[in-house]
């Protein structure tokens, strides 16, 4: 079956379902095209004069606008979901694209703002580790998935590698993770254990008594304390570095878990990587993806917080490099997005780096939840770098850009 073939029976099942319904895709499918089609298609059909498509980001509101204008859309409008629901308007159709994010009290009013008769809802991954996407199961149901084994069985994306790398704390970084994390554990033990601490923490910072809205502070405290720590590991800076230098003059993006880890890496590797995060501005933002696009420049990485997980198109973008993330799955499938865009010949890298023996190698299995066993590699960064030949790698040909000869598929395991 061929892409289009297959995205127009996306359209017959959304059809079935009263044209309303979430279709839900790994990134590189064309969910975005899909939608177009949904839209074009319900001119014919239904004689729409008017569509609304919802986005969560400015970036995202650019690309919308830019695809709409090649199709030669010129009565739908674009709005930012902040934008979108302080501005009631009657519509004939609209399309929540990314809509796992529209979960939140104030986001989900879109559901009764803008009540139109045709409803599409696109994303990569619904499901919510809080549970909310349940609120907007109550308003659309999903009525398909194309998930990213079909897109690689089908040849829509382009094949991928996960080399799992570790990189352990350096010394007081270890001693410091070790007291917060001794905390953790003291403040969990008076909360109740596993998932009930987490629950009565929330509950008591809400309505407990002074004692305990004292110990849920302290634990939350020492909950953030240990993942900053994890995020800032500053030996990442020191091995995003030496791996982009041994991987040579290559396009990438760099995923940071802090905007001070971000900056760190920006000042690291100077004029070749800038940072983007949401403490810019709206136009040093678009500025900084202009000059990362330009094969002009200097640019070739951009080291983002979040920013760039959703909605950042660069087909010829072949290395992601994960310094720092959360554990949710639907991150890792936003982030493996970003460089798996079909390209002719063009093997995607994914790198992700974690610090052993911490909660980090808890997020990075949670992460790979569901990701292809044959697809996931696990080494050291020594073994990393000694096997990474670039002359001789799939980011530009056709095989493995890095078979370390320590492979191993094994979980990473962590003290926590």
């Amino acid at each position: 079956m061929t892409r289009t073939e297959r995205q127009i029976e996306v359209l017959k099942k959304w059809r079935a379902n009263n044209f309303r319904g979430i279709f839900q895709a790994a990134t590189g499918f064309g969910k975005t095209y899909t939608a177009i089609m949904a839209i074009k298609g319900m001119v014919t059909k239904a004689g729409i004069e008017s569509c609304l498509v919802v986005v969560p980001t400015i970036t995202l509101k650019a690309q919308w606008e830019a695809e709409l204008a090649k199709h030669k859309i010129k009565f739908a409008d674009v709005l930012v979901i902040n934008t979108a629901i302080k501005q009631p308007r009657d519509y004939d159709m609209l399309v929540l694209d990314e809509c796992h994010r529209y979960a939140a009290d104030s986001f989900k009013r879109i559901f009764e703002v803008a009540d139109c008769d045709y409803v599409m809802g696109l994303t990569a991954t619904l499901e919510r580790e809080d549970g909310l996407h349940d609120i907007i199961l109550d308003y659309l149901d999903v009525i398909d998935e194309v998930t990213v084994d079909d897109c690689l069985d089908n040849g829509w994306i382009s094949p991928y590698t996960v080399y799992n790398v570790t990189v352990p704390l350096p010394d007081d970084e270890q001693m410091a993770y070790k007291s917060a994390n001794n905390s953790f554990k003291h403040f969990a033990a008076t909360l109740g254990f596993g998932g009930d601490a987490f629950r009565n923490a929330q509950k008591y910072l809400k309505s407990g008594s002074n004692e305990q809205k004292g110990k849920a502070a302290m634990y939350y405290n020492a909950m953030r304390k240990r993942k900053t720590i994890c995020l800032n590991n500053s030996n990442k800076v020191e091995a995003t570095y030496d791996i982009i230098e041994a991987l040579g003059k290559v396009n990438g993006l760099i995923f940071s878990g802090t905007v001070e880890f971000a900056e760190l890496l920006q000042d690291k590797l100077g004029d070749i990587c800038m940072s983007f995060h949401s403490k810019i501005t709206k136009k040093q933002q678009k500025d900084i993806v202009a000059r990362f696009k330009d094969k002009r420049t200097k640019v070739r990485y951009l080291s983002s917080v979040q920013a760039l997980n959703e909605g950042f198109n660069v087909p010829d973008c072949s290395i992601a490099i994960i310094a720092g993330s959360n554990s949710t799955k639907r991150t890792f499938i936003q982030q493996l997005g970003r460089v798996v865009r079909m390209q002719k010949g063009k093997q995607a890298v994914i790198v992700n780096l974690y610090t052993p023996d911490t909660q980090d190698a808890v997020w990075t299995k949670k992460r790979l939840d569901g990701i292809d066993k044959n697809r996931v590699i696990f080494c050291t960064l020594e073994d990393f770098l000694n096997q990474l030949n670039y002359e001789n790698t799939a980011i530009s040909g056709d095989t493995p850009a890095v078979i370390p000869d320590s492979e191993s598929t094994s979980s990473p395991t962590a003290s926590v």
